[in-house]
């Protein structure tokens, strides 16, 4: 009985090892939509989504890539305006860096840019550019906030 019983254990062992361990995927893996976006300039609040800007967009992140597309249209002119950008990216808890491979503002390809992220329930808040100590410009930064959509 306790051969049978060992047997049994390590067969067990031997299927679970052979296993593969599923793994574990980023916190911001999949489908987020921006809902709020300000720009800052010292004390002073440059613009904001909803009052100078109208619009959307959507940020997918997947594996080490993510990707952004969206349309705004400027209050005061009636402007249409693209953003969309993709590349790699790397977490590192609340640090965040982005890679761009392809990117409306073509100056912008092949550069890196690095973020604060914090993650609430469904909510994403990405606070940028941040220097190499992961301090904001408080000069000039971006506020984004996005909810979860999958």
């Amino acid at each position: 009985m306790k051969k049978l019983f060992f047997f049994s254990l390590i067969i067990s062992g031997a299927i679970l090892g052979c296993t593969r361990q599923k793994e574990m995927k980023s916190p911001i893996e999949g489908t987020w939509q921006v809902v709020s976006w300000q720009r800052i300039a010292g004390d002073t609040l440059m613009w904001e989504l909803g009052v100078d800007y109208t619009g959307t967009e959507m940020t997918i992140w997947s594996g080490n890539y993510f990707s952004f597309v969206g349309c705004y249209t400027r209050q005061k002119d009636s402007t249409l305006i693209d953003n969309y950008g993709g590349g790699t990216y790397k977490l590192y808890g609340t640090h965040y860096e982005e890679s761009y491979l392809y990117f409306n503002e073509k100056s912008m390809v092949s550069t890196s840019q690095k973020l604060l992220l914090e993650i609430k329930n469904d909510t994403l808040i990405q606070t940028w550019p941040c220097d190499d100590n992961w301090q904001i410009d408080k000069s000039n930064y971006n506020i984004q906030k996005l909810t979860r959509k999958d």
